[in-house]
């Protein structure tokens, strides 16, 4: 499980975004996933939100849910200035959202992700460059592990 790479191309990393509500940052990440059925990503997020909230604190989050017909997983990296509520447990807005997407088949995989990004997410250096980094190759990069 360990063994899983974080996968993050320069092209799934959306930087200053402005969205104004946790949907509208939620579809702006998706519509980035150009071979992901739009309206199906955000059903299946959406669907994991009201279960609870993927805010973990320390500005973070990780909305992340499982896709059928998926090839492999998909990672999103959003870094948001202002910050957007998540309904986050420490109540703090979120300024970095990592969504994840993965086969709908692979349990172990999905669990192995959550738990690299939520170690990587909860150092505050990461977090740190991640709200500084000024391109979407220095996000991608952070990921590179």
């Amino acid at each position: 499980m360990e063994n899983v790479d974080l996968m993050v191309s320069p092209e799934h990393v959306l930087l200053g975004s402005e969205a104004e509500s946790k949907r509208a940052l939620l579809t702006e990440m998706a519509k980035l996933l150009t071979s992901v059925d739009l309206d199906l990503a955000l059903e299946v997020i959406t669907a994991r939100e009201k279960l609870g909230s993927t805010g973990m604190g320390h500005g973070v989050a990780i909305p992340h849910g499982r896709l059928d017909g998926l090839k492999e997983p998909q990672i999103v990296v959003a870094i948001h200035n202002q910050g957007v509520d998540f309904d986050a447990i420490d109540g703090e807005l979120v300024h970095i959202v990592v969504m994840l997407l993965v086969p709908n088949d692979d349990h172990q995989i999905h669990l192995g992700l959550l738990a690299k990004l939520a170690r990587l997410l909860q150092q505050e250096s990461v977090r740190t460059a991640l709200k500084q980094a000024k391109h979407t190759d220095e996000v991608a990069q952070i990921f590179q592990l």
